[in-house]
């Protein structure tokens, strides 16, 4: 008992002091739900693939662990190491969409190359993209703030870098994460000092070059259709989002129980990954997505009233950015499983089942914890 007081004593007073607690507090309790669905929403699936009911959790685990250690890594290295990194990330990310992308190196999973593997380990480059990006970005307006109302000279270059690095991530295809990242590049830029027309500009112009990428690909048009009226479909184009339906219909107020979700058993698709707040709102009902709903919103709350409070221009963009990533992803993952968007493959963030996608949300939660650690006393060199 002693060593237990003595290990909080040392972690609150040296290592988490001076931390937002609420923003860590959510995360935790963000990631023990996940765990809990993860492991309701796929030990039927696992036992049916492996024989075994936890091989899904056992992964996400893993994975979860390695996310914390880089949780605590970010928390202690100060943000503005960031800003040095940017060029070379950028560089590391081109290499690895690429490299992604061939035959042999990429790994494919349901006519989908989005994974590099190592042994037992994959990895997803977009996740990483969406924070390099957003980095690039926020360090673009530190050093260009003078020229940013400017078309040409001040949101050309970022977009230009952004088109390059969207090519690619298409290629996979992943038209959800390119429609993640660049609202997400588009808010920040407007944020930083660019005209609302610029924007407005830019946004329809992507708007137009998604229609096109939308009619040139069939199943991209058959979502579109099938999102418009799925019960017209309801056993193909229409089958997941139906099952949605019936999985938040079946919950009820207090949901059918922990573990007794009927929509899991081979009915939903993905279940255990982008559609987890289905089998979630079928198993705890409205009650229980409404608590869930709620620490998503209090965490991104306090990932911007932390970051927003920071004086130094490049914490304060990054933060932002990574605050937006976190709440538009939100937003978009919870729109498409309650049927007011197209579907598209966007995981909920520290709830579904991902490797590369819980690690990457608990590293970029250590950036906004770090960031927000300076708002109080900011310092000249940004954190450094």
């Amino acid at each position: 008992m002693n060593f237990i007081n003595s290990l909080y004593r040392k972690l609150t007073e040296d290592y988490l002091r001076g931390y937002d607690a609420v923003l860590l507090g959510c995360s935790a309790l963000l990631c023990l739900t996940g765990l809990l669905m993860i492991y309701s929403a796929s030990s039927s699936l696992s036992d049916r693939l492996y024989g075994i009911s936890l091989i899904f959790l056992r992964n996400h685990l893993l994975h979860l662990l390695i996310g914390l250690g880089a949780m605590a890594a970010a928390m202690r290295i100060p943000y503005g190491v960031w800003k040095r990194l940017v060029p070379f990330s950028l560089g590391l990310c081109l290499v690895l969409l690429i490299l992604v992308l061939i035959p042999g190196i990429g790994h494919e999973v349901a006519g989908a190359r989005r994974w590099l593997r190592l042994g037992p380990f994959g990895f997803q480059p977009t996740e990483l993209v969406k924070l390099v990006l957003v980095a690039n970005v926020a360090f673009y307006l530190t050093r260009k703030q003078d020229v940013v109302s400017e078309f040409l000279r001040g949101v050309m270059p970022s977009l230009t870098v952004m088109a390059v690095f969207l090519a690619l991530v298409l290629l996979q295809p992943d038209f959800g994460a390119v429609v993640l990242i660049a609202l997400t590049v588009l808010l920040l830029i407007f944020i930083g000092g660019a005209r609302p027309g610029h924007i407005l500009f830019s946004l329809l112009g992507f708007g137009a070059i998604g229609v096109v990428l939308i009619v040139s690909q069939s199943y991209r048009v058959k979502r579109m259709l099938a999102f418009l009226d799925p019960w017209s479909d309801r056993l193909d184009t229409g089958f997941q989002i139906v099952q949605s339906y019936l999985a938040f219909g079946s919950g009820g107020l207090v949901g059918v129980g922990l573990g007794d979700s009927r929509q899991k058993m081979f009915f939903l698709p993905e279940a255990h990954t982008d559609f987890i707040y289905s089998i979630l709102a079928e198993e705890f009902g409205l009650l229980g997505t409404l608590g869930v709903m709620a620490l998503l919103g209090c965490f991104v709350w306090r990932a911007f009233a932390a970051t927003l409070a920071v004086e130094e221009e490049f914490g304060r963009y990054l933060g932002f950015g990574i605050a937006t990533l976190f709440a538009l992803q939100i937003l978009l993952n919870l729109a498409v499983v309650m049927g007011m968007m197209p579907t598209k493959g966007l995981p909920l963030p520290f709830i579904s089942y991902g490797g590369s996608a819980i690690v990457m949300s608990l590293f970029m939660t250590g950036i906004l914890l770090n960031i927000g650690r300076h708002a109080a006393a900011p310092s000249p060199s940004g954190g450094e």
